[in-house]
């Protein structure tokens, strides 16, 4: 790649822009120190410097805003749009989602109906996944887990990052549950609380890199929320490796259409 581009939403507000750029700040901390130039832009204007410079070879990211899994169906509209919106400039679309609470079947229909190829993370019989633990662990992986513990926990460092809280991120959990069909189930903290304190024995922590086992941050929020439940702390490796195949499915079919 020669350019990054992180979408900016299109408006004038400089408190919704102040948001969108910390959004992607994240991501933003992970490319600093390499060679690619990185732009921040919305996407018409992304589209007007793609085609006045004639640009092949970028990418655009456009990081979703923080906890929209609590409404899957608010989630899958945003997808569809940012899709449609992207569709004239690129040659795939890569989403960095699971099912995230959304049917297979709805998922599957967004995909079918874009403009241009969409690949997404898939198991091996080529089945969606549900959601980012299963990204980073693999299906199998996830289900050797609960086999081993049914009362267990997933926690990731992004996770961790947004929602500190231990309840804050039991309600998030609960919304992508509940989603759409009922709203109100995240503002039963009482009941949430109860539920944890019954079903759950163990959180396993997930870590892709050294820097995340030595994020002391991440740590605190994990044994926070493992003191506050009784939980103990179980240590998995991440890994890229998921969605990486899924960015060579959406390289394959570009090469694919360029034959």
């Amino acid at each position: 790649m020669d350019k990054v581009f992180f979408v900016l939403h299109e408006t004038s507000n400089p408190a919704i822009n102040a948001l969108s750029r910390r959004v992607n700040k994240r991501f933003l901390s992970e490319l600093a120190e390499s060679d690619i130039k990185i732009k921040e832009k919305t996407i018409t204007q992304i589209e007007k410097e793609i085609r006045e410079y004639g640009i092949r070879n970028a990418m655009i990211i456009k990081v979703m805003e923080l906890r929209m899994h609590d409404c899957p169906d608010k989630l899958l509209v945003e997808i569809e749009e940012g899709i449609k919106k992207m569709s004239p400039i690129v040659n795939f679309v890569l989403l960095g989602y699971g099912l995230c609470g959304s049917t297979a079947s709805e998922m599957e229909r967004v995909i079918k109906e874009a403009d241009v190829p969409v690949v997404i993370p898939r198991d091996k019989r080529g089945e969606l996944l549900n959601n980012c633990i299963e990204i980073a662990l693999g299906r199998e992986r996830v289900r050797e887990l609960l086999r081993e513990e049914i009362g267990t926990f997933f926690m990731t460092p992004a996770g961790a990052s947004i929602i500190k809280e231990p309840q804050v991120i039991l309600e998030s959990t609960i919304g992508i549950i509940a989603g759409k069909m009922n709203r109100s189930a995240t503002t039963d903290t009482p009941q949430i609380i109860k539920l944890m304190r019954n079903h759950y024995r163990r959180v396993v922590k997930i870590c892709y890199s050294e820097a995340d086992e030595k994020d002391r941050e991440y740590s605190k929020t994990v044994e926070k929320f493992a003191k506050e439940f009784g939980l103990e702390i179980k240590m998995e490796k991440g890994t890229s490796k998921i969605i990486l195949e899924a960015l060579e499915r959406g390289l394959d079919l570009q090469r694919e259409a360029n034959t």
